[in-house]
């Protein structure tokens, strides 16, 4: 594997031959490659990707692996979260009726299929969306992480020494009601 540039995530429909092709990337710098990432990695990005030209479509199929670098959202520790995901793609020209009227329902198909641009698929595209789709909405360093005390600020992944917080006085009234 080697470092590649932009023109390398391009696979052009004409340039496809008849058995396909298979490409691999080792991407250490996402923003040399033209990949706009909205989370930092940790070590190279993995790309292996099998093309096959069908018809007038390009099918791309394979898997993209990496390491995120996020940070808790309980403890707020830095932390790197590994995740290698499979891939399926198609590309395809737009439609005639989707060049003239940029506002039109989309049917099943163009939801699952991205556009050709220029006779092409670029490759990046699909790098950035399965990084992103893999960032988790509440990132956790582990399952058990036990956040920071709410009272000193410290993380809690043993004891921090603070006392519990005694009840609050306004509640005790309450807890004198009898319920018929």
């Amino acid at each position: 594997m080697e470092n590649v540039e932009h023109s390398d995530f391009i696979v052009y429909l004409s340039k496809i031959p008849p058995e396909g092709l298979d490409l691999s990337f080792e991407i250490v710098d996402p923003a040399r490659a033209g990949i706009d990432l909205r989370v930092p990695v940790d070590g190279p990005i993995r790309a292996r990707f099998d093309v096959q030209r069908l018809g007038g479509e390009i099918r791309v199929s394979g898997s993209v692996a990496a390491g995120l670098r996020l940070e808790c959202s309980r403890c707020l520790a830095p932390f790197v979260l590994p995740f290698d995901a499979e891939v399926g793609v198609s590309f395809a020209p737009r439609s005639a009726e989707a060049d003239e009227e940029h506002q039109h329902e989309l049917s099943a198909d163009e939801l699952e299929t991205e556009p050709l641009v220029q006779g092409g698929a670029d490759l990046r595209g699909v790098i950035a969306e399965q990084i992103h789709l893999a960032i988790p909405l509440k990132p956790l360093c582990s399952e058990d992480c036990r956040g920071i005390c709410p009272r000193c600020g410290q993380e809690t992944a043993g004891e921090c020494g603070c006392t519990p917080a005694g009840a609050d006085p306004r509640w005790e009234a309450l807890k004198k009601l009898t319920v018929p």
